[in-house]
């Protein structure tokens, strides 16, 4: 999937560089813009702030709900949420609300509330959904109760990232219902790896008389993580399962910063001006990482000066969930608190 774009000209590379070390912090990172249907714009606003604060977080949790209370408590117009007139109602009982994501972020670090900093685990939907004893595998083409179609809408909300399989040939001798219902998970495993997924997210999905009922099994970094809700229908019932699901994976990844401080971070096997920007563009997409400008780019490394209310140990720990493990120092490299290398 990578590019290899014509090498710059010098004059280009100068001027990027340039534009890399003056760019403001997160100058890229726009407002989170959400829609929720609620009774009235006191109700919106509540709703929005906790959909938008657990986006950020990447789980629900009692330290997210309770910050949720204070910020309403000391409403700022001005500060966690747009400007009034950025507020405004799009139907009769939907509001379009705009935050602000550096403050909420900020918001939640200051509150000492935890929430994944780094990248977030991509895992695949086994899902089988069982009506009077006919099992069926869901995929990218059977998705009859919508089952698929909410866990997607969950997985936006989340920020968390959900895979679903094709549910071809191959991935129906790869994953029996059998195992699936019987929360048989190493064969699932590893049939995930077709889809370059981090683990997989095992779901049996029941229809009953009073509506459905689902078991999630969550699979990540060799841990289990169960849980099981009931619904109206099928989609209701997954959803709220594999919310709980997700909510235990983030919980295990979810960190708390403290004050910032800049870190000297060297990677190695970055070659050419164009793996610089790729890097500096995927560091700065975690939360974790304030801000990222160049130190010094040489031969096949880079060190990068990187502000972050992380450690150097810590930091290096959560990016490991991004395939980057430490490395040795190159023979003639610059100095850095830490050197890392793709995995």
């Amino acid at each position: 999937m990578s590019l290899h774009p014509r090498a710059p000209s010098r004059l280009a590379l100068l001027l990027g560089l340039l534009f890399l070390l003056l760019a403001p912090p997160g100058a890229a990172d726009g407002p989170l813009v959400l829609t929720v249907s609620a009774a009235d714009e006191a109700q919106a606003l509540e709703q929005g702030l906790e959909q938008a604060l657990v986006r950020l977080a990447g789980l629900r949790s009692e330290a997210v709900l309770d910050l949720v209370g204070e910020m309403l408590e000391e409403r700022d117009d001005e500060g966690w949420i747009a400007a009034l007139e950025r507020r405004q109602r799009v139907e009769d009982d939907a509001y379009r609300l705009e935050f602000d994501r550096f403050r909420l972020r900020t918001a939640l670090r200051d509150a000492g509330v935890p929430a994944v900093l780094g990248e977030r685990p991509g895992l695949l939907v086994w899902a089988v959904h069982d009506e009077g004893g006919q099992r069926e595998l869901l995929g990218d083409a059977v998705d009859g109760p919508g089952v698929l179609a909410a866990l997607g809408e969950l997985a936006e909300a989340r920020d968390m990232p959900l895979l679903f399989p094709l549910g071809d040939l191959q991935d129906r001798r790869a994953a029996q219902p059998s195992d699936i219902v019987g929360g048989v998970t190493e064969p699932l495993v590893e049939a995930a790896r077709r889809y370059e997924a981090d683990g997989a997210l095992v779901l049996h999905v029941r229809e009953t008389a009073s509506g459905a009922e689902a078991r999630a099994i969550a699979v990540h970094d060799g841990r289990e993580y169960r849980s099981s809700a009931s619904g109206k229908d099928p989609a209701a019932a997954a959803r709220e399962a594999v919310a709980h699901g997700l909510d235990q994976v983030a919980e295990r990844l979810a960190r708390v910063t403290d004050a910032s401080e800049w870190l000297r971070l060297g990677f190695a096997g970055v070659q050419g001006y164009a793996a610089f920007e790729r890097l500096r563009a995927e560091l700065t997409r975690l939360q974790a990482v304030e801000a990222a400008r160049l130190d010094s780019l040489a031969g096949d490394s880079v060190v990068l000066q990187v502000r972050s209310g992380l450690d150097r140990d810590d930091l290096a720990e959560l990016l490991r969930g991004s395939g980057f493990a430490r490395a040795e120092a190159p023979d003639e490299g610059a100095s850095a608190d830490v050197w890392l290398g793709r995995r």
